[in-house]
């Protein structure tokens, strides 16, 4: 039984196949994607997205010094010389195309790879969503077609940052864990994950949730194929072994330069004067307040808030959306129980569940130190939070409508692109 199952899964989108229609599909929304990128990369100023300066003066270093940087407090211009460094060497030759090229700015070419990047994540969130419920092509289509036009999440491959490369890694770590969880655990998959882990390592320092989540797709693995608990420990040590090996050299190097393996301590010390709760509860605002503005800012910018996250689209386009989302949310519940009668779809949803509980946990953490309310925080999870998403579209659907499931998904973040395109022409040029 198990044999004419994998057989069946070979010829699904799971096995890696496209089916002419998710092909197509996949060809516009990536098309958009990629022109809605360079058209935010025109009229968004270098620099004036998050933390996009600091990014690619990290790029010019490495390109003129051919060394790593080395993180300063009192250098206001390069605190995010603390970051892994894959992104910017991958960075590097466009830089020095944007210097052939005579650009002002070097660096803003940098935003070409982050172009490239975000449309490999895109075809990769259908891929992971495909794989791991092979028989619901709709839901990896519309999961593909939300994050691809979702506008914060494309502003973002249109920007100097090494989120879209983090989006990637764990995009592609949890294709992998799907395949483990559907077709079995081997030693090719076994390493295929362990080399994502490793470059999780050198790209950003919250792909190290991959490590617990990959341990939860193990386990889960383990107990549906009946491997044994050996087999269990042998997998899991190589991969952590090979992860660390690939990117472990990151961590003894920040141990060695700042006596913290993330650099933690440093960054606290470089970021003492911005924002945290204290700012707000001291001047009279509660706990409840607090938890309140971060929400809504967070809810805000997961959308779509531009500049340094101080520009803003309409108040009531926010409004609409908290209750779509809000109506989603409740909706997915009945498809989510629906998935759950299937014994593998089951233990995706477990993966999925620990990678946003670990994903918004680290959130948490975050803003309890620091006023961080940024929705692209929650961009690690942008895998199942988009699968979430086309759920509660098709709970919201009659069920003779839920073959156009993938078209609502997509067309509600399509639509939101127009007052955010109108307010990034309108308003970013004078930033």
């Amino acid at each position: 039984m198990k044999k004419q199952s994998r057989s069946t899964h070979n010829n699904r989108p799971g096995g890696m196949l496209f089916s002419s229609r998710s092909g197509v599909f996949l060809a516009v929304i990536l098309t958009v994607h990629v022109l809605l990128a360079l058209t935010y990369w025109h009229y968004i100023p270098y620099g004036a997205s998050p933390d996009e300066g600091p990014h690619g003066k990290y790029v010019q270093v490495l390109s003129k010094s051919h060394r790593l940087p080395v993180f300063k407090v009192t250098d206001r211009q390069g605190y995010e010389a603390h970051q892994p460094p894959l992104y910017y060497t991958l960075g590097v030759p466009f830089y020095i195309l944007g210097q052939k090229i005579g650009m002002d700015e070097p660096a803003e070419m940098v935003r070409l790879l982050s172009v490239v990047l975000g449309a490999l994540s895109v075809l990769v969130i259908y891929y992971a969503a495909a794989s791991a419920f092979p028989q619901m092509e709709d839901l990896a289509l519309g999961a593909a077609g939300f994050a691809a036009l979702l506008p914060t999440h494309v502003i973002l491959a249109a920007s100097v940052s090494n989120d879209p490369l983090m989006e990637l890694i764990f995009g592609l770590g949890l294709l992998i864990m799907a395949r483990i969880i559907v077709h079995g655990l081997t030693w090719m998959r076994n390493i295929a994950l362990a080399a994502v882990l490793g470059m999780g390592l050198i790209t950003k320092s919250t792909c190290v949730l991959l490590f617990p989540i990959a341990v939860t797709c193990y386990w889960l693995a383990v107990r549906r194929w009946h491997f044994g608990v050996r087999r269990f420990f042998a997998h899991l040590t190589a991969a952590i072994a090979i992860g660390l090996l690939i990117g472990g050299w990151w961590l003894v190097r920040n141990q060695l330069l700042y006596g913290d393996p993330f650099a933690v301590s440093q960054f606290e010390r470089a970021f003492a004067h911005t924002p945290k709760p204290e700012f707000f509860l001291d001047r009279g605002c509660s706990i409840p307040s607090y938890v309140a503005l971060v929400v809504m800012w967070t809810f805000a910018s997961f959308w779509g808030v531009f500049g340094h996250m101080n520009v803003f689209m309409p108040t009531w386009l926010y409004i609409l959306l908290g209750v779509v989302s809000g109506a989603a949310m409740v909706a997915s519940c009945h498809q989510l129980r629906q998935l759950a009668k299937s014994d593998v779809s089951r233990r995706m949803l477990a993966v999925y569940a620990c990678t946003i509980v670990l994903t918004v946990a680290a959130f948490v953490e975050f803003n309890i130190h620091f006023f961080q309310a940024q929705g692209r925080y929650l961009y690690p999870a942008i895998v199942p939070l988009s699968l979430w998403w086309t759920l509660g579209m098709q709970g919201l659907l009659p069920a003779r409508l839920h073959r156009h499931t993938m078209l609502i998904a997509t067309g509600i973040p399509a639509l939101v692109q127009i007052p955010a395109l109108v307010t990034c022409i309108s308003r970013m040029p004078y930033y």
